[in-house]
């Protein structure tokens, strides 16, 4: 699954999401102490708050109390205690984007939410910075937005921040302070309030940097420095800000909107509760139609741009939000049932005779299950099966072991799944950075396995991932579907 260089967890809950109000603690990884604040009915947001170089003093808890009172439920991160404890990864970088979705997630799960909310981070001065740096380093649609109260690009930390989905940073000190460069390739907002009479972090250097991002916003505080210690001098702006990243459109939405051919069609697409993307192709061809199912982190940039890309060369795509859908535990067969009306409405809406069922990550341990509880009349259509990266054991619902990477005994074994559907041709696709023993033990068991440079991502070389399926189908029997 999803990559981070700390996945050792203990976590210590204290209370429950019962009492109004109320106020809690967990210590998770290199965060230490998390403070859990809860809105005073069920929380319709999730913010992740990242102090500054205070810590997690008076002034962060006014700040946070603020934002509780805009009804979500606020992580408060000491940055302090997170910088220490990371000096002890071995990476060249930092992600603290994993950790931050991790600890997210978590904590979503914990609490039992009826679903996942994508996380707002907001960040107070150093706290700010490493909002901005998680947001732009991390893939389309981990993070609802992120809001940084006095933000300067400069961070003091022992080594860069990773560039991840397209943050760039550059050095003043090696090993001890490094600039983030403006992001041109944000997808979600970034907005920056900085006071104008700010002497740390100057107001109108602050505008320069920020007013060319795309997604980039920045609001003029005046009467405000860099402590933000009169709070109506900006939580009215604050509450605006916010509100304008709460109603932001969701990845998906918004991929679909842009879609020209997709919104030429849209008085015909299928009607449910699904959480679907749906990628039309210009092409007019016998090629099939591709189901997709996504990672544990959801539909992000990376799902979104290896469709984009079997679209592109005559495949188009349905694919399905994995964090959304497994949310809540889901039995083989009620998944196969449920997709199957959609498989078969873009077939009919796209002249489809055949389709092939594809998964990535968490997607690729489901995928040989849903296969191969499809009723016989899709198994006639069905021409095959790819799996990318997938594990040796599975499970149809996002738990924490799974976020945090721990040993757990999931119920469904994938390779013993795989050798059941071999009439189906399935095909495993791995980095060759990846774990060579998880490789082996499909490879072993006389399932096909193809490789491509790199790792979970696979450099994101999406021609090279779609080049090797379509490979695939020119080396197999193609006249006939498989059964």
């Amino acid at each position: 699954m999803k990559q981070a260089f700390l996945i050792v967890a203990v976590l210590f809950f204290l209370g429950e999401y019962s009492e109004a109000n109320s106020v809690d603690t967990l210590s998770f990884a290199a965060f230490g102490k998390v403070v859990i604040y809860h809105p005073t009915h069920v929380p319709d947001s999730f913010v992740i708050f990242i102090s500054g170089d205070g810590g997690w003093n008076k002034g962060a808890i006014d700040m946070t109390s603020n934002i509780v009172v805009q009804g979500a439920m606020v992580a408060g991160i000491n940055i302090l205690t997170y910088l220490k404890n990371i000096k002890t990864s071995k990476s060249r970088c930092y992600y603290p984007a994993a950790d931050l979705e991790e600890i997210s997630l978590t904590i979503q799960k914990k609490y039992k939410f009826g679903k996942y909310l994508k996380p707002i981070l907001v960040g107070y001065s150093s706290g700010a910075t490493l909002a901005y740096g998680a947001l732009a380093q991390a893939p389309a649609n981990t993070f609802k937005g992120a809001i940084s109260l006095g933000f300067c690009p400069d961070i003091e930390i022992d080594r860069p921040l990773c560039r991840g989905n397209g943050l760039n940073s550059h050095t003043v000190k090696e090993g001890k302070t490094y600039i983030l460069d403006p992001c041109m390739n944000l997808t979600a907002p970034f907005i920056a309030m900085n006071g104008t009479i700010d002497q740390v972090c100057n107001y109108f250097e602050t505008r320069k940097y920020v007013e060319n991002m795309p997604m980039g916003e920045v609001v003029s505080l005046p009467n405000v420095g860099h402590g933000f210690a009169v709070t109506r001098n900006w939580l009215p702006q604050f509450v605006s800000a916010y509100k304008k990243v709460l109603t932001e459109p969701e990845y998906m939405q918004k991929k679909s909107n842009e879609n020209v051919l997709l919104q030429a069609q849209r008085d015909s697409l299928y009607k449910s509760d699904l959480p679907l993307a749906v990628i039309p192709s210009a092409e007019k061809n016998d090629l099939p139609l591709a189901f997709f199912i996504s990672g544990d982190g959801g539909w992000t940039s990376f799902d979104q741009a290896v469709c984009e890309k079997f679209a592109e060369k005559g495949i188009p795509v349905v694919g399905l939000d994995a964090q959304k859908y497994f949310w809540d535990e889901k039995q083989p067969s009620q998944v196969a049932n449920a997709i199957t009306p959609a498989i078969q409405h873009y077939m009919r809406l796209w002249n489809k005779k055949t389709f092939v069922l594809l998964g990535y990550s968490f997607g690729a341990c489901v995928a040989p299950f849903v296969a191969s509880n499809f009723t016989d009349p899709v198994k006639e259509t069905l021409k095959g099966v790819y799996c990318f990266s997938p594990d040796l054991t599975g499970d149809f619902e996002i738990h924490l072991t799974d976020m945090l990477h721990m040993k757990t005994k999931d119920k469904y074994d994938v390779v013993k799944e795989m050798k059941q559907i071999k009439a189906m041709n399935p095909v495993c696709i791995f980095g060759n950075d990846e774990d060579e023993e998880r490789l082996k033990a499909f490879s072993g068991n006389g399932i096909s396995i193809e490789t491509l440079p790199g790792n979970h991502h696979y450099n994101n070389d999406y021609n090279a991932i779609t080049t090797i399926i379509l490979k695939d189908f020119k080396n197999s029997n193609t006249s006939a579907p498989l059964k």
